[in-house]
């Protein structure tokens, strides 16, 4: 009986450890393409002596593809993350992407809701696709 506890007790751990779940562009709430205005970066302690660097930047629309609430012409706040420096004591979770954005940058962004008029890049490497020019 102890046994079965402890499987029970680890099993439901586990997940917890994981990687978080990428997240597909065909689940995006909104496609948009857009020209990246100002990028801020804030940076925060992750795992000891790494770092995590929290993005939000301002994109004008220029075209919608898909989903509502936006517009051509609307400036919308994106949001993603990133560890921008690993831990020395590896941690299990996510770690976010570098999507490389920079100001004047064109791209297509694949959008999920977040709390407040904000927009967050799905949780995928293949959120954000430069335009080429």
């Amino acid at each position: 009986m102890r046994m079965v506890a402890v499987v029970f007790v680890l099993a439901l751990a586990l997940p917890a450890l994981a990687e978080r779940p990428p997240q597909f562009r065909k689940n995006a709430k909104l496609v948009v393409t857009g020209t990246v205005g100002k990028v801020a970066a804030v940076e925060r302690p992750f795992g000891g002596d790494g770092t995590m660097t929290n993005y939000t930047a301002n994109v004008k629309v220029s075209k919608v593809e898909s989903g509502e609430g936006v517009k051509a012409g609307d400036v919308i706040a994106v949001s993603w993350f990133n560890v921008t420096k690993r831990p020395t004591r590896p941690l299990p979770g996510a770690y976010g992407q570098d999507h490389s954005l920079k100001e004047k940058d064109e791209a297509k962004f694949w959008l999920m809701s977040a709390p407040g008029k904000k927009w967050t890049i799905i949780y995928n490497k293949d959120g954000v696709e430069k335009v080429k020019k």
